[in-house]
């Protein structure tokens, strides 16, 4: 163990939606499709690393990263942080694996948050309800959350 144990379980979810991965990765990086499920509208995506990606409005992120890594239309990497909390920046990955033939998974893994924490607590109650939103979305058309901003 490296006596940061709280750190070492990060949260992940898994979810399957009937598309191709390409749609999924669309649906993770085209700010048109972004603002029909997430829950805060995107506000900036500089799609290269070391880009700077945020939700909420220009004037009032909520939340806030950079983009690490980018193999499209398989993998996405970004820190996250809420916007004037106290906690240290997090690490959120999207991996888009083929299943079938019109069938993908999304996996999604958020690691470098205490695992007792209040983000963690929002970030394992947020990621579910995204994911769930997005698959409604590309499957039927129709997300199940909106964007405020």
């Amino acid at each position: 163990m490296n006596g940061d144990d709280q750190h070492d379980s990060p949260f992940r979810y898994t979810i399957l939606i009937g598309r191709p991965p390409a749609a999924i990765w669309q649906a993770l990086t085209q700010k048109e499709v972004i603002d029909r499920y997430f829950l805060a509208p995107l506000a900036v995506l500089d799609l290269r690393p070391g880009g700077r990606i945020s939700y909420g409005s220009p004037q009032s992120e909520c939340i806030v990263g950079a983009i690490i890594e980018i193999e499209e239309p398989h993998k996405l990497v970004h820190t996250f942080c809420f916007a004037g909390s106290a906690e240290s920046e997090s690490v959120v990955t999207y991996e888009i694996v083929t299943i079938g033939e019109a069938v993908s998974s999304l996996d999604i893994t958020h690691s470098g948050l205490p695992r007792e924490s209040q983000v963690y607590a929002d970030v394992a109650a947020g990621w579910p309800a995204v994911a769930s939103s997005m698959k409604t979305l590309l499957e039927t058309g129709l997300p199940l959350l909106r964007a405020e901003g």
